[in-house]
């Protein structure tokens, strides 16, 4: 199985510290155009499939990168994520710095092309995974659940994440990731600071995400 080679595994280690350092320290005024980094304003504005795992109102964000590469190039890897499966795309160094014992893998893996409605997907080792709620081959994988599940309780806001494929042309795409959540359903300061620090950290960590999916399905396309 084809992982990350060492000295990208370094660099881009490298690179998530100063980004995230910079992204933390400045979030007060880059959250403007970061947390919709990439996207426009149809994007932002249209209501997508994984919208409907949670209540409305619910804040939202849309990030998106164009791949130069089909949907169907690219849907083979984002079909893969996943702790235990391809990886989440993202700075390895950081996830194994938070006990997240995670190897990208570089290649298309036949046994991590099927995904179905239900399954769960681990983020964490320690931490129950993420069901998914919805799949539509070369379209969408949503995260999340209806109704009240284990993750809606009074502290913990339910939420959906969702990565979404658009065909642009016969050899191109957009791939975009959007995050739904409620409103805090209780208002302590230490859920407020938790909160505050996971969007700038989601930001960083899907970024990565976005373009190391970029990169190779444009590097072993069509």
């Amino acid at each position: 199985m084809t992982h990350r080679r060492w000295l990208r595994f370094a660099a881009e280690g490298v690179e998530g510290v100063v980004v995230l350092l910079l992204v933390l320290g400045t979030w007060p005024v880059s959250r403007r155009w970061l947390r919709n980094w990439g996207s426009t304003v149809a994007e932002r504005e249209r209501v997508w499939s994984g919208d409907a795992f949670v209540a409305t109102p619910h804040e939202a964000y849309t990030r998106a990168v164009d791949v130069a590469a089909s949907v169907d190039a690219v849907w083979r890897w984002v079909v893969q994520f996943g702790l235990g499966r391809a990886g989440f795309y993202s700075y390895e160094l950081l996830e194994r710095l938070v006990g997240i014992p995670v190897r990208n893998v570089e290649r298309i893996v036949p046994e991590y092309q099927s995904l179905r409605v239900g399954d769960e997907i681990k983020l964490h080792p320690q931490a129950p995974g993420i069901p998914v709620a919805a799949v539509a081959r070369g379209k969408h994988i949503c995260f999340g659940r209806l109704g009240d599940g284990p993750e809606a309780t009074p502290a913990e806001p339910r939420r959906s994440w969702s990565i979404y494929l658009e065909s642009q042309t016969a050899g191109s795409c957009r791939l975009l990731l959007r995050g739904c959540i409620e409103p805090l359903r209780r208002r302590t300061w230490l859920r407020r600071l938790g909160m505050a620090l996971e969007a700038p950290i989601d930001f960083v960590m899907e970024q990565r995400m976005l373009r190391t999916v970029r990169r190779l399905a444009e590097a072993h396309g069509p």
